[in-house]
């Protein structure tokens, strides 16, 4: 677990190292679409691999991988309707200007990015808010599991300012969820809702990027 945890780290560390570990850095002209795609992808593929890793050597329960959308009281939907317009309002009128007017994206970056980037954080809960969430409840305890895996999580985003903040809240309410429903789903759509929608928005207003590609 800490081996692909580490390596997934690692890149990410590398991905901000080379201003190319967000959206915004591309949009801005400052990274590399590859460079970002690679971060997601080996996200995919550590993370994804760490968790049939644990799931293969331990006793993990199936349900805390079933979707179960009866099970979801109110309280789930209006934390996924709080995390759409936290998301959407956070990227409200944000347009990057590139130092190089002829800058513009390639044309399959929106799809490519949304469809790769939703990949990425349903394994990205899986692992977390999943297998090793559950597998350190089983070891340690409740409280002590909670507080290893905010850590872990807020340690990712220690390299941007805002995400640092917003981290520890987050990752409290995403191990709560799961917790208390036995399930990762309800953290899956809760990150996957927070982030698509401030994603989605940021290039809806730099679809000018798109367009300059395109002509």
């Amino acid at each position: 677990m800490l081996l692909y945890y580490c390596f997934f780290f690692k890149t990410v560390k590398t991905g901000f190292k080379k201003n190319s570990g967000q959206l915004k850095d591309i949009l801005s002209g400052k990274g590399k679409p590859e460079i970002l795609f690679t971060k997601l992808l080996s996200g995919i593929f550590l993370l994804g691999f760490g968790t049939v890793t644990l799931f293969e050597k331990r006793n993990v329960d199936l349900e805390i991988f079933a979707l179960t959308w009866n099970d979801y009281n109110t309280s789930v939907w209006m934390l996924i309707a709080v995390a759409i317009i936290i998301g959407t309002l956070s990227a409200f009128k944000k347009i990057y200007s590139s130092n190089n007017s002829d800058y513009s994206l390639p044309s399959y970056l929106p799809l490519s990015f949304v469809l790769i980037r939703t990949l990425f954080l349903i394994v990205y809960e899986a692992f977390f808010r999943g297998i090793v969430l559950f597998v350190m409840i089983e070891d340690f305890g409740l409280v002590p599991a909670v507080i290893v895996n905010v850590i872990v999580y807020a340690l990712l985003h220690w390299f941007d300012k805002k995400e640092r903040a917003g981290s520890v809240p987050m990752g409290i309410i995403l191990c709560s969820v799961s917790i208390y429903y036995h399930s990762v789903w309800p953290a899956i759509i809760i990150h996957v809702s927070l982030a698509l929608s401030h994603e989605i928005t940021i290039l809806i207003n730099n679809r000018s990027l798109i367009k300059k590609s395109l002509s």
